[in-house]
């Protein structure tokens, strides 16, 4: 009978690893010499990552699975769908802000000769995937209600997501803050989708009667 897998265990090796990889370098370090960064034996190690590319792989999805835990907890409370939009995008600065090795390494995963980028980017979709259709529903819904102006939800939601893409390559290549872009992409792109704000509808009118 095969021993069964520790799913906890799993992703706490894969986020230390990840750790180790990142000070290391993917190149640079073997399962032998990951296995003794980690306090781990090796045929430990490789009974839950079959090699290095299967460990960098859950490691990529536990860094996915905590950005959409983190931006789906920032708008979910947000009533209006365009302000909950905007919301993702300060969030998905925020959260990437600080993490420029944790971006390149996710190019080198790309880049590496072992490895499917396909699979990755699957993997990575199917994560994303359940936000990105909730985004897409509330934006219909809000039209429905007239309270965002007419658009195709699908491509506001993408280019949203695409741009946000954008600047997280940009904070690597660059070195630029992507703040300024998502501000532009409020003004420019999300804010004159606005209509009406819930709060603003559920605001009771003061009448000269109610004053006296």
């Amino acid at each position: 009978m095969s021993r069964p897998v520790d799913t906890q265990r799993r992703s706490e090796l894969a986020s230390r690893a990840l750790d180790v990889l990142r000070a290391r370098g993917i190149g640079r370090t073997t399962m032998s010499e990951l296995a003794t960064a980690l306090g781990v034996k090796r045929p430990t190690l490789y009974f839950y990552f079959r090699d290095l590319t299967a460990l960098l792989h859950a490691a990529i999805e536990d860094v996915y699975r905590g950005y959409f835990a983190h931006v789906t907890a920032r708008v979910s409370g947000i009533e209006h769908p365009i302000e909950a939009l905007g919301e993702l995008a300060r969030a998905t600065v925020e959260f990437h802000r600080g993490r420029r090795d944790l971006v390149v390494l996710l190019f080198q995963l790309w880049a590496a000769g072992d490895a499917d980028p396909e699979a990755l980017l699957a993997r990575s979709r199917a994560v994303g995937e359940p936000l990105r259709a909730e985004l897409i529903a509330r934006l219909r819904a809000g039209i429905e209600r007239k309270v965002v102006a007419r658009c195709d939800p699908e491509r506001v939601v993408d280019l949203v997501l695409t741009v946000l893409d954008g600047t997280i390559v940009q904070e690597v290549t660059r070195g630029a803050s992507g703040a300024p872009v998502v501000d532009e992409l409020w003004q420019r792109v999300l804010a004159p989708l606005v209509i009406v704000r819930p709060a603003a509808r559920r605001r009771p009118r003061v009448t000269a009667s109610v004053t006296r």
